[in-house]
């Protein structure tokens, strides 16, 4: 796996990074329209890790992870949960780190605008 480097200390800005802006797609949602919005700091390419912000509005829908692709995050904002048949309703709240594991699938459900930090993983 290629190591990330930085070439000095830095202070970061997540409102200055670029933002995607997404909804989940019609036939996953589950109650509201949420708003996402990612601002990437690394870009999760197979070779390397991918770092940055994400946050969402009140809502919920359903999803399946990546294969190919684990989470680490650490909420700065907010609440939500996330269960699927094999796993509980687990709810994260500002402070809570967790993980979300490659190919997980079920239902993200945010109760509190949410804004977390992620790192992804292959």
């Amino acid at each position: 796996m290629e190591q990330l480097t930085f070439e000095r200390v830095c202070k970061i800005d997540p409102t200055q990074l670029q933002e995607n802006m997404s909804y989940p797609a019609d036939e996953m949602l589950i109650t509201g329209r949420p708003k996402r919005i990612s601002r990437p700091l690394v870009d999760f390419e197979p070779s390397r890790p991918g770092v940055g912000f994400w946050e969402a509005e009140v809502g919920a829908w359903k999803f399946v992870y990546p294969s190919n692709r684990n989470e680490i995050f650490h909420v700065l904002e907010g609440t939500f949960s996330l269960e699927s048949e094999t796993t509980p309703q687990t709810e994260f709240s500002k402070g809570d780190t967790g993980v979300i594991p490659a190919g997980f699938s079920g239902t993200l459900r945010v109760t509190e605008a949410v804004r977390k930090i992620y790192v992804l993983l292959t």
